[in-house]
């Protein structure tokens, strides 16, 4: 969730990797990746799905992103990034997911869905704490595929025991 007040709701889906690689999403922004060459850029949600985001775990890349939690922040602005950054990225053991489109609900849309049980809310949380959630490791080393589940077992949720989910990912 990056923003949610009494105007509405903006949030990232971060599970839904797309066939397109970080390195050809660089390449065509003129931006030098030097990182897996596998990493694939992720679908953050169906609304404006060619607006792009960076999350990552450097706080001088650019001077410009958002702190989102100890350890996390989010760049929205190329023009920063190509001013800011060294144009080569990914490769210093630096952690990257970059994802275009987000999710976005009305005034209260969200709480009502939360209420119906359609999204579940798992915290961000410091890895030196014991409270229930994910730390910022977890967004960045966990296999998109096994999120979803990893992230329910995070605060104390059997994923077979939701209703219509007898080994499947989704609810019918």
């Amino acid at each position: 969730m990056l923003d949610h007040g009494e105007e509405g709701a903006l949030g990232l889906i971060l599970n839904n990797e797309m066939p397109t690689t970080l390195r050809e999403v660089a390449n065509s922004l003129a931006l030098d990746w030097a990182g897996d060459p596998g990493a694939q850029v992720r679908l953050g949600g169906p609304v404006e799905q060619i607006r792009g985001w960076f999350i990552h775990d450097q706080s001088n890349w650019d001077g410009e992103a958002e702190a989102l939690a100890q350890g996390l922040w989010i760049t929205t602005s190329l023009e920063s990034i190509k001013r800011d950054a060294n144009l080569r990225f990914g490769g210093d053991g630096s952690r990257f997911m970059f994802l275009l489109g987000y999710a976005g609900w009305a005034s209260g849309q969200l709480e009502a869905e939360i209420a119906a049980g359609s999204w579940v809310v798992v915290p961000i949380v410091d890895p030196d704490e014991d409270d229930i959630g994910v730390d910022v490791d977890f967004l960045f080393d966990s296999d998109p595929e096994l999120m979803w589940t990893a992230a329910l077992r995070s605060i104390g949720v059997d994923p077979q025991r939701l209703v219509g989910m007898q080994g499947t990912q989704s609810l019918h």
